[in-house]
C-alpha cells in the first residue's frame, strides 16, 4: 500500500487563506469546510497555538457562518475575549512604560506584535501578544532596568540570553527588554542603535519605522523560531502580510540594512516561505537582490518545502547547523556567529551576575 504524505503546510494555508487582504465570505467558507474535512478539533488547536483563533472568531461572527460545532465556536469566542482582555491590560502598560522611559531620557521602541498590531491591524485586540518587546541602546540597559524597577517591575535574567535581553515582570504584564535584535554575532555589525535611530512616535508608544519593522520581521523568525517550526506562530505571517499590503516605501533601505547585517539570505527565506503559504510575494527584483547562490538556494528551498525545521526540532543542533548557519550570507558570517554564540554562553553566568549587581 502506498502512503500519501499530507502537505506539511495544509493547516497553515487553510488557516491563513480567509485572513488575507481581499478575502471574504467565500474564502472563509471554503477554509472552514476544508478545516472540518481535515479535523475540526485538530484545526481548532492549531488556530489557538498559532495565535489566529481571535481573528477567526471575528471573521465567523462577521459573516455569520455556523460551519463549526458549538464547542469549537465557543472555544474561538473565548480566545477572542481573552485576547481582548490581555490587549487592554497591555495597552495601558504601554503608556506607563513610555512615561517611565521618557522621563529617564532613555530612547526606546516597541517591537514585534505589540507594535505591528497597532500599526497594521484594523482591530488590534485580535492580534494576541504574550509580552511587550522593547528595544534600547546597549549603553542604557542598566538605567532602563532601574527605571522599570521604579514602577514596580521585577528583573529576571537568564544566563542563556543575558547577552542581549532580559525579562521584567509586574503582575500579569511581562516585558522582554532587548539591547540587541539577535544574539551578538548573528549580524555583521551591531544593529540595535541603527534600528533604534529609525523609531517614530505613534502616540501610544515609540515604535520602529516601517522599514525597520520589515527588516526585523524578515530576519528575526529565521534565527529565533527556525522560521517554519511550530514555535514560529503564524500570526507573525499576518504581521508581514499586512505590512506589505500597506507598503508604500522603497525597498532600498531594507535591502541596505539586510546587506549591512549579512542577513539577505534570511530575508529571502522568510519571503519564500510567505509565498509558499499564501502566494504573497515581494517584487522579483528584490528577491533577485536577496537570494543566495544556486546551490545554497536549492538546498534551502528543499529545507522549506519539506519543513525540515519541524522534522528535526527534537535535535536543535541539526537545525542550527543545517538551517540557521546557511541563512547567513557568507560562511565567514556563519563562523563569526558560531564563535560569538560560544563566547556568550561561556560568559553568560558572569554577565548575569554583573548585571544583577548593577541593578540591585
Amino acid at each position: 500500500m502506498i502512503t500519501v504524505k499530507r502537505d506539511p503546510y495544509q493547516l497553515h494555508r487553510t488557516a491563513l487563506a480567509p485572513l488575507l487582504p481581499g478575502a471574504g465570505k467565500l474564502e472563509l467558507s471554503k477554509a472552514s469546510k476544508a478545516a472540518v474535512s481535515i479535523s475540526e478539533q485538530e484545526f481548532t488547536v492549531f488556530l489557538l497555538r498559532q495565535g489566529l483563533a481571535p481573528i477567526w472568531a471575528a471573521k465567523l461572527k462577521k459573516y455569520e457562518l455556523p460551519l463549526f460545532s458549538d464547542e469549537t465556536t465557543k472555544t474561538l469566542r473565548q480566545a477572542r475575549l481573552s485576547a481582548t482582555g490581555e490587549y487592554l491590560l497591555q495597552r495601558k502598560s504601554l503608556g506607563a512604560i513610555r512615561t517611565a522611559l521618557d522621563e529617564a531620557d532613555i530612547p526606546h521602541a516597541v517591537l514585534k506584535g505589540q507594535h505591528t498590531r497597532e500599526r497594521f491591524f484594523s482591530e488590534p485586540a485580535l492580534r494576541p501578544c504574550a509580552d511587550i518587546d522593547l528595544l534600547i541602546d546597549p549603553a542604557d540597559k542598566v538605567r532602563a532596568i532601574k527605571a522599570m524597577q521604579g514602577t514596580g517591575f521585577t528583573f529576571y535574567g537568564s544566563a542563556e540570553y543575558i547577552s542581549h535581553e532580559c525579562s521584567l515582570e509586574k503582575g500579569k504584564t511581562y516585558i522582554d527588554l532587548h539591547w540587541d535584535i539577535l544574539r551578538p554575532g548573528r549580524t555583521k555589525i551591531p544593529m540595535a542603535q541603527t534600528i533604534l535611530s529609525m523609531r517614530q512616535d505613534y502616540e501610544s508608544h515609540w515604535g520602529l519605522s516601517d522599514n525597520a519593522t520589515l527588516y526585523l520581521l524578515l530576519v528575526h523568525p529565521v534565527f529565533t523560531k527556525y522560521l517554519t517550526a511550530p514555535q514560529a506562530s503564524l500570526v507573525r505571517q499576518l504581521d508581514l502580510i499586512y505590512l506589505l499590503e500597506s507598503w508604500a516605501n522603497s525597498w532600498d533601505t531594507v535591502v541596505q540594512l539586510l546587506s549591512e547585517s549579512g542577513l539577505k539570505t534570511a530575508a529571502w527565506l522568510s519571503l519564500m516561505w510567505l509565498t509558499v503559504l499564501t502566494g504573497v510575494s515581494a517584487p522579483p527584483d528584490v528577491m533577485s537582490k536577496l537570494q543566495p547562490g544556486k546551490i545554497r538556494r536549492r538546498y534551502l528551498e528543499n529545507w522549506l518545502v519539506k519543513d525540515l525545521s519541524t522534522h528535526w526540532l527534537d535535535l536543535p543542533r541539526v537545525v542550527q547547523l543545517g538551517f540557521t548557519l546557511p541563512a547567513h550570507d557568507k560562511w565567514v558570517d556563519s563562523v563569526r556567529a558560531i564563535k560569538s554564540i560560544r563566547d556568550c554562553r561561556k560568559l553568560g553566568k558572569v554577565t548575569l551576575a554583573t548585571l544583577e549587581e548593577q541593578v540591585s
